[in-house]
């Protein structure tokens, strides 16, 4: 009689693949019937979507803001100027000391000197006195070397002015750092408070997603003494209520994103009619495709971690 039992290893192989078909199908089942569960309960469900979409819109505002705030403050990198004005007697060796000198410094944008006919033209045309400076008899502008920083921090062209201090033929200088710093601290506060902000409000997402799967436990509470009881396993209990948690999550980064590209529609208009007073390169920025991806996949994560603590510790009483 031929032998159709299949070798040990076989049989292994077999068993090893049932078992990730179940699991898997155990997976399917769960994410379709939390799914449903949030629609039976839709006014529920929409109250504690909206509390999650609107915490996490407020940190996504920030972002958003930040963002913006971060090109505006890099585009001031060229009103960010240091002016060397030149001494009457310095020579064209000087000017040539002072541009070797900072040619290849990796924190200088560029490097400009306008003789003093040049800065005459240049002043004649910025003020409007034309005919004025044309009646002078003798030019009383300087040459002036114009230094321009790679960004707006303070800290930079205090590093660059330390190193032409003491340099032969420069008489006086002047950082034309204005509001241009201002905007860079300010900017770096803002970053703080929006990191600050989202641990707050993911905090908060915990709570509400942990609060209300609480709820949907105390309503499951025969069936989870029955599955403890007939020896499930703890993860086959709490993986419904973990795909719950990641519903409200994902659903709710969802809304906050929705809301917040509503807002941008709103606004987007009269901010890019703003930002066209400083130039035309400006232009309003949402969210890009990565800080989506990080607002949704967070979200969902937020929502299971809540879940789970929940869930964990209401498992604790049958131990």
């Amino acid at each position: 009689m031929a032998k159709t039992d299949l070798p040990k290893g076989a049989r292994r192989e077999r068993s090893e693949k049932q078992k990730l078909a179940a699991w898997l199908d155990n997976h399917r089942h769960c994410a379709g019937q939390s799914l449903q569960r949030l629609r039976e309960q839709p006014v529920a469900t929409l109250m504690t979507l909206a509390v999650i979409g609107i915490a996490l819109l407020l940190p996504a505002l920030l972002y958003v803001s930040g963002k913006n705030l971060v090109q505006f403050s890099d585009s001031l990198a060229n009103t960010n100027q240091i002016s060397l004005y030149l001494a009457d007697n310095a020579t064209d060796n000087d000017v040539e000391a002072i541009e070797a000198r900072f040619a290849s410094n990796p924190q200088v944008r560029s490097i400009v000197y306008l003789s003093p006919d040049e800065a005459a033209i240049e002043f004649a045309q910025w003020s409007g006195l034309g005919d004025i400076v044309r009646a002078m008899e003798t030019n009383p502008l300087p040459g002036t070397v114009i230094i321009t920083p790679n960004d707006t921090r303070l800290e930079t062209a205090e590093a660059l002015v330390s190193i032409v201090r003491n340099m032969p033929g420069v008489e006086r200088i002047q950082m034309d750092q204005s509001w241009a710093s201002r905007l860079d601290r300010f900017v770096s506060l803002g970053q703080r408070l929006t990191w600050a902000l989202i641990t707050v409000l993911a905090l908060a997402v915990l709570f509400i997603t942990g609060n209300s799967i609480r709820s949907i436990i105390a309503s499951s509470e025969a069936e989870i003494r029955v599955m403890n009881l007939i020896g499930a396993t703890r993860s086959y209990i709490i993986r419904p209520f973990l795909y719950l948690g990641m519903w409200y999550g994902l659903l709710g980064g969802l809304l906050a994103w929705l809301l917040l590209q509503a807002l941008l529609a709103f606004i987007s208009q009269p901010a890019n009619e703003l930002l066209a007073f400083y130039g035309e390169n400006y232009q309003f920025r949402g969210m890009d495709a990565v800080a989506t991806a990080l607002l949704i996949v967070g979200s969902a994560m937020l929502g299971w971690l809540g879940a789970k603590l929940s869930v964990s510790r209401h498992l604790r009483q049958y131990q």
